[in-house]
């Protein structure tokens, strides 16, 4: 998608940002060199990233971590991106976190959030991805537990729901284990003797 954005010239020379967990920056630097080796990869991650913000205005994704972004948001934040993905966007789900209000800060004409588990405990997890996907959608929290969060963890009110699942839906790409695991390949299973 971020190379199509780019060839098709409406991501304007303005570089994507790809916040990921520390323990997966570097396997999105590898799928993306796998995939499509015409786009220029930055990584900010380390002791010396702070060498390579310069690099950024020029690099058509840049890959950092959510444990960096609210650390180096300042330099973040003085560049425009064309979009933000957050992968396992899960990892706002609290939205007075330091990275949830750090990630809300950044300026982009596009968000995207890949997450497998968007809500686990209540729908505030659901408030806090979306209100960093799409600000006005929801509305502020405040009204959102009134309308929304309340009525259906507390009431189990069915209209309330409903008229949820109609906002959100259309937004939501939605796969059961079932539908992925055809795209997987096959299993692989390695045994270490630890003595």
């Amino acid at each position: 998608h971020i190379l199509a954005e780019k060839e098709s010239g409406r991501s304007q020379g303005l570089p994507s940002l790809v916040i990921a967990p520390t323990s997966v920056v570097m396997n999105w630097q590898r799928e993306i060199v796998k995939f499509t080796e015409s786009l220029e990869v930055l990584v900010l991650q380390g002791q010396r990233r702070h060498e390579q913000f310069g690099k950024m205005a020029k690099a058509d994704v840049v890959l950092s971590s959510y444990a960096l972004i609210h650390r180096d948001l300042e330099r973040f934040s003085s560049q425009s991106f064309h979009m933000v993905v957050l992968d396992e966007a899960q990892y706002i789900k609290n939205p007075q976190a330091q990275v949830s209000v750090a990630v809300k800060q950044l300026r982009s004409n596009h968000r995207l959030c890949l997450s497998g588990t968007p809500v686990e405990n209540h729908l505030g997890e659901l408030w806090s991805l979306m209100s960093f996907l799409m600000p006005e959608l929801l509305g502020p929290q405040e009204s959102f537990n009134e309308t929304y969060r309340n009525p259906i963890e507390k009431s189990q009110n069915r209209s309330a729901k409903e008229s949820l699942q109609a906002r959100v839906g259309p937004l939501v790409m939605r796969r059961t284990k079932q539908e992925v695991a055809k795209e997987l390949p096959p299993k692989t299973e390695i045994v270490h003797t630890v003595k």
